[in-house]
């Protein structure tokens, strides 16, 4: 090792220098061979490396040596090759194959990858080997129930071409319509065989348009027709392993209480012991202008806030309409000063009609977005709420906050509540 035989093997000096760390701790014991040979750890390890793509991972990443040799130079060579796997299987189960920075700069996590000197001191104490390697991938309900839907569609059990609900005028109740047999059967609901669509059938409807955040019409619209059908994606196995590695990027552990948004479905979640206790609608940013893909954690929340409008804003929007009409901030409530730097501050003071609302939501984050309440309430009534600069506006924030008060002591313990007026 010290005459970098391995150096082949470990790739780069930072690596070597732990990995020569560890063996020199141990005086150079191997950590997969026993009397020579390779021992039940090590096949354990190997075994599950080449499965490792039921998490969507590629086994060819880590390749496996081989132990057959009985040359003492060939058994060292597949220790450290082995050891090696294992820390590259780490990394990439605890912080993601593709580092986010390289898909979006609209993207940021803290995530830290493991160190290699902890990889193999987990190995050393492990009881379970293949539990050991499994907790370095996420263990939260939503990323093992996509390791089971890719196993599902890879099994042929799932069919991503289902029969789709076909598109049509809305029948009325009591009116006979061919998809009724269909609708009965994908929202559970029993009938006698006929094809009138009942009230039965049209109460179903109604109760899945409340959950999809839907229009409650009973009616079969467009948009439930949609809803009911879903977006096929043309490789779904594809999407379950791009979603698969998004969550490795993410916090393995949310905590008891936390929220989270979903930003194709535009709503906002409160979770608590892993399972829904408040939802509502938000509404996100632009296409042009994302809600970025982040983790932060929420540090005051502000009552009546002052709106100091992001340079971005300022520089992009306002002051180029304050040069064609000199009024058109005034007439929108904005109040404009210098900086001693020379540079243009614009704000708007609290107010029914700061574009705040009365309530916002602080977590510092370097996109400087946030959560916060809205005077343009008519935007919920729409299905698809992309209208903002990036921040989420929030439909219920009182009852938001409300809940958080009563319901999350904890996590909001280390929050403080302001009031600007």
């Amino acid at each position: 090792m010290a005459s970098g035989k391995f150096d082949k093997d470990i790739g780069n000096k930072k690596d070597r220098i732990v990995i020569d760390a560890f063996y020199s701790g141990r005086d150079y014991a191997p950590l997969w061979i026993t009397d020579g040979k390779v021992n039940d750890q090590a096949k354990v390890a190997i075994n599950y490396l080449h499965h490792v793509d039921a998490d969507g991972l590629d086994p060819a990443d880590y390749a496996t040596p081989d132990f057959t040799s009985t040359d003492p130079a060939a058994l060292a060579d597949a220790e450290v090759k082995l050891s090696m796997a294992v820390i590259t299987y780490a990394h990439h189960a605890a912080v993601g194959r593709v580092h986010w920075s390289r898909v979006s700069p609209d993207i940021s996590y803290d995530v830290k990858a493991p160190e290699p000197a902890d990889v193999l001191a987990a190995m050393v104490e492990a009881k379970d080997m293949a539990a050991a390697l499994d907790s370095f991938e996420p263990q939260m309900p939503q990323y093992k129930a996509l390791r089971a839907k890719l196993a599902e569609y890879r099994g042929g059990k799932s069919d991503p071409s289902k029969p789709q609900v076909a598109m049509g005028p809305a029948p009325k109740i009591g009116a006979q319509d061919d998809r009724v047999p269909e609708l009965r059967d994908r929202l559970g609901v029993a009938g006698d065989g006929s094809n009138i669509y009942d009230k039965a059938l049209a109460d179903a409807v109604k109760k899945f348009q409340q959950e999809h955040e839907l229009k409650i019409t009973g009616t079969l619209t467009p948009q439930t027709i949609e809803a009911l059908n879903g977006k096929q994606p043309d490789k779904p196995i594809d999407t379950i392993i791009a979603n698969l590695e998004r969550w490795r990027w993410m916090p393995h552990d949310l905590g008891k209480d936390y929220v989270i948004v979903n930003l194709p479905d535009f709503t906002l979640r409160l979770m608590h012991n892993e399972k829904l206790y408040w939802m509502t609608k938000i509404v996100i940013g632009k296409p042009e202008k994302p809600t970025p893909l982040m983790q932060a954690e929420m540090k005051y929340i502000t009552i009546n806030p002052t709106w100091h409008v992001p340079p971005s804003i300022v520089h992009g929007e306002y002051l180029p309409a304050l040069a064609q009409d000199p009024t058109v901030l005034d007439r929108m409530g904005l109040k404009v000063a210098k900086n001693p730097d020379g540079s243009t501050s614009i704000w708007q003071p609290p107010g029914d009609k700061n574009a705040l609302g009365r309530i916002r939501f602080n977590f510092p984050n370097k996109f400087l977005v946030y959560q916060h309440d809205t005077p343009d309430k008519y935007l919920f009534a729409n299905d698809k709420r992309a209208y903002s600069h990036g921040c989420m506006r929030v439909q219920d924030p009182r009852s938001t906050l409300k809940c958080c008060c009563r319901s999350f002591a904890r996590t909001m313990a280390t929050a403080s509540i302001v009031s600007t007026r």
